[in-house]
């Protein structure tokens, strides 16, 4: 048994090539026609052509994963990471010509770019997967869809009959639904997915727009502009990308006036005609209602034990299928070995509702609204490995205290990986802002804080560490504060010409400054950091661990506490928000 992560695509946006790749499977498809000749003029090892071709004149329609992808190989037959340098060895790699064709001359793609269109016509179910062989055949929807014309309405008819059926293409039409007005990818990866766990990072829509206008140089704009996204936003602006074609969705281009030009992030809004279409697809009559589809593969992505929650999540809507009593869903899950803390299950079902299973909860009743096919939970072994418990404690502790925006749990792992820094200054900007409510821009890079947040009366010069063993006191770290600190005190361009300082909006020198350090968790005598800083600097701060940062933006949201009140905790200690 092979499992191929399907259910989620970031690249893919040519239905022209996806109809390529799902021609492979019909021998009577022009394509398939044309694929000996390819394979003849194109597939580099003569083992790889001979494996191919007997296939093909045999009238083969059922391929496997390597016949289909391809692998990571040079021409010496080495592994390599280039995917420019990746030889033809693969019917789906020699079926699309790469973006770069009219420059290059190369007549075939790579294995990455390939994956990404398999996973896009099984998410579509155009192509049905076996994980068992790990083989791959048509659909009689792949059918319908060959047998259209380029750009033809028959096409755009079939399209829109699979992405009303595939999940995460309704929830985005939802969640503009109820936006009612343009809003861009930011805002919609917010709300898609299972938010709030490894595979659906989503940044902040203000976070970013700020960024981008406080981009450091000319690079740093495009890049922000261009690459700068979290997977969320990427599925966010993918789904749309296909959903404009059939016209569900329609774009406007948006201007934001920096030094370095003018640009911004595109947005989105639902037509008319996709707002019929999803009424429709959702009608009381059975007859009319479409049937989502899904596989059990598309219920997590890079979540630790992600097979593991797959398989809840499966026997979650499996039990959702023949009651809507919570507790039957309990009842179900503890006979099949799940013993995850109810919390656990509640946020699971946000996720499959988030997900595009239209699903409605009123207390103790959780009804499915939506007929979904019967998909196969595989027969493997699921125990939950323990390595990563005392994070999933963390965030379980949190959901039972807490009822923040699913997005911000995702901070608990964030904090506590090393290699997400950037990721962690992003959306620690974001709490900053949308919980807490403090005005707040991103910053980073030479001579800067990572993010600075205010109010009228309060300023915070915010550094954060993303460490796993918690982070301790650093003479180092505490040189940087202090001089951002004096930075602010003295304004001298001189001194710093970055003058990022100004981002406080503070001429009538009106507000009352504090610094603080935000980590995974604070090891050591780091206590003396903070009296160090504050003696050095003749001002207060504090530090909060990721936990105690969450539990305070909950006080925050839900109105407990005001985000002036924060001021109050700045008293050269460890914040705790418990013990105050």
């Amino acid at each position: 048994m092979k499992i191929r992560a399907h259910g989620w695509v970031q690249n893919p946006s040519s239905f022209s090539n996806l109809k390529k790749v799902v021609s492979i499977f019909e021998p009577n498809s022009p394509h398939y026609s044309k694929l000996e000749q390819l394979i003849s003029e194109l597939i580099y090892l003569e083992e790889d052509k001979d494996i191919l071709l007997d296939k093909l004149r045999s009238g083969v329609s059922v391929f496997t994963y390597f016949e289909l992808v391809g692998g990571n190989k040079d021409k010496f037959g080495n592994h390599t990471k280039k995917r420019s340098q990746q030889i033809a060895d693969s019917l789906i790699k020699i079926s699309i010509l790469p973006q770069n064709y009219s420059t290059s001359g190369k007549r075939y793609t790579d294995s990455w770019t390939s994956d990404g269109f398999l996973r896009w016509a099984v998410s579509l179910n155009f192509v049905e997967a076996d994980r068992e062989k790990d083989t791959f055949k048509i659909t009689n929807l792949g059918r319908e869809f060959i047998h259209t014309i380029d750009e033809s309405d028959e096409e755009k008819e079939v399209m829109r009959k699979a992405l009303l059926a595939y999940p995460p293409a309704t929830s985005v039409l939802n969640i503009l639904r109820e936006a009612e007005n343009y809003v861009n990818k930011f805002y919609i990866g917010e709300r898609l997915g299972f938010t709030g766990e490894k595979g659906f990072s989503t940044y902040g829509s203000s976070t970013m727009n700020q960024w981008l206008l406080n981009a450091e140089n000319k690079k740093e704009f495009k890049s922000i502009k261009s690459d700068l996204e979290g997977t969320s936003d990427k599925y966010a602006r993918m789904i749309c990308t296909w959903l404009i074609k059939v016209g569900f969705v329609e774009k406007r281009e948006v201007s934001i006036k920096s030094i370095y030009g003018r640009s911004g992030f595109p947005e989105y809004k639902i037509t008319v005609r996709g707002l019929h279409a999803l009424n429709q697809s959702q009608g009381s009559s059975k007859n009319k209602r479409i049937q989502k589809h899904l596989l059990w593969e598309f219920l997590a992505t890079k979540v630790e034990n992600a097979n593991y929650v797959r398989t809840r999540r499966g026997y979650i809507l499996k039990a959702l299928q023949k009651s809507s009593s919570f507790q039957r869903v309990l009842d179900t899950l503890r006979g099949q070995g799940f013993q995850d803390d109810e919390a656990v299950i509640r946020k699971d079902i946000e996720g499959l509702i988030q997900f595009g299973i239209r699903i409605k909860i009123e207390g103790i009743k959780v009804t499915l609204l939506d007929d979904i096919v019967d998909f196969t939970i595989p027969n493997i072994p699921f125990t939950k490995q323990i390595k990563d418990k005392y994070l999933e404690d963390l965030k379980l502790e949190l959901y039972k205290k807490t009822n923040l925006p699913n997005k911000y749990y995702e901070m608990v792992d964030i904090a506590y990986d090393g290699k997400r820094n950037r990721e962690f200054e992003i959306y620690t900007s974001d709490l900053m802002q949308e919980i807490y409510g403090f005005k707040t821009t991103l910053l980073g890079g030479t001579r800067k804080p990572d993010v600075v947040s205010y109010s009228d009366a309060h300023g915070y010069i915010i550094d954060t560490k993303a460490y796993a063993n918690g982070y301790r006191k650093e003479i180092k770290q505490e040189d940087e504060m202090v001089r951002y600190i004096e930075d602010n005190q003295l304004k001298d361009v001189l001194r710093n010409p970055n003058k990022w300082w100004e981002c406080f909006d503070d001429a009538e020198h009106k507000k009352e400054y504090y610094f603080l350090w935000i980590s995974s968790k604070f090891v050591g005598e780091f206590s003396s950091q903070l009296q160090d800083t504050s003696r050095r600097t003749g001002i207060k701060g504090g530090a909060v661990n990721i936990v105690q940062l969450l539990l305070g933006a909950h006080l925050v949201y839900s109105g407990e506490i005001s985000k002036d009140q924060f001021a109050a905790y700045m008293n050269n200690t460890e914040i705790n928000f418990e013990g105050a």
